[in-house]
């Protein structure tokens, strides 16, 4: 009698037990929506490296965290649904790539974190207040290379009098690059000419009259460029015997002879470190964005042969090499 009355309460409490354990399981996953902007090798590495830095915080895919992965494909409305859509599931953090993937998610959520990356000029543009203190609820890395950095290797590997500088009309990441660049090499007598367009149509057109009239191509860090004109831009000048410089490592691979280029890998890693702090309850503004400080050159070897330019050999030493 005494086992039966006490043996009922006892599994009653154990039920309730596992049901709260469950609970607590449940209410400590947490949800992050990312928006990878473009289809992008380069773009899925930099994710991979974000899905890293939360790991090794200790949240982990499929356990305590899970990822809600679109892909606008380069367009404004897509992204506009897509962060609306975030908004409505009631995402606890929200994850962007590209500064017009970014800008959208700013306009539309001032209270869900935004951890942010492949962002050039995040002050310049108007994502954060500073790389100090955002003021905000955004937080991020930044892909800048210093110009000064990118026309060295230029001036290092060929004679060059006129740079063509490739870029999507009205982008304003490009057109801050732009005028760094045409303020840095107009001391060193060296002449830019800007080479826009608004498609990728109109740029084969705007490149095929310009290869005459300059040395080199230089592909900007702009998302029509990394969309389709770099390709272009790169069978344009080889055909003509002439090099072109990207700055990203995708458009190297892809036949551009050098340069020094952010590793999109580590600043998704980065940027993955920030929202897991983030989600352990700092608040974006508490947190410092960041870009990278140390140099990474990639020279395409290939094409270096192609059109019979040597490398110096402290140069490759010190770059990553692809043949």
């Amino acid at each position: 009698m005494n086992k039966a009355y006490f043996g009922i309460p006892i599994v009653a409490i154990s039920i309730i037990v596992l049901v709260w354990a469950f609970q607590g399981v449940q209410n400590d996953g947490l949800t992050v929506g990312v928006s990878l902007w473009i289809s992008d090798s380069e773009y899925e590495r930099n994710f991979d490296g974000f899905k890293t830095g939360l790991e090794e915080a200790g949240f982990v895919d499929g356990q305590n965290i899970r990822y809600i992965v679109e892909n606008p494909n380069g367009d404004k409305t897509n992204q506009l649904r897509i962060i609306q859509s975030f908004i409505d599931q009631d995402v606890d953090l929200i994850y962007t790539l590209t500064t017009p993937g970014t800008l959208v998610a700013k306009k539309l959520t001032d209270e869900i974190p935004i951890v942010f990356s492949i962002v050039t000029f995040p002050v310049e543009v108007g994502i954060i207040d500073s790389f100090k203190n955002s003021g905000n609820n955004l937080v991020g890395t930044s892909n800048f290379v210093p110009i000064e950095k990118q026309v060295s290797l230029i001036m290092q590997l060929v004679p060059v009098e006129k740079i063509g500088f490739v870029k999507r009309t009205g982008e304003l990441n490009s057109e801050i690059q732009f005028n760094q660049m045409k303020d840095y090499v107009n001391q060193e007598n060296i002449k830019i000419s800007l080479l826009n367009s608004k498609s990728i149509d109109e740029s084969k057109i705007i490149l095929d009259y310009s290869i005459d009239f300059v040395d080199v191509f230089y592909q900007s860090c702009d998302t029509l460029v990394q969309s389709g004109v770099e390709e272009i831009a790169i069978e344009i000048a080889t055909a003509h015997n002439k090099p072109t410089f990207s700055c990203n490592k995708e458009g190297i691979e892809k036949g551009a002879l050098v340069g020094n280029v952010a590793d999109f890998a580590n600043i998704g890693y980065i940027s993955g470190q920030k929202a897991a702090l983030i989600l352990q309850g700092s608040s974006p503004s508490e947190l410092n964005s960041e870009f990278q400080t140390v140099d990474n050159i990639i020279i395409n070897l290939k094409t270096a042969k192609k059109l019979g330019i040597e490398i110096p050999e402290n140069l490759i030493n010190s770059a990553t090499i692809i043949e």
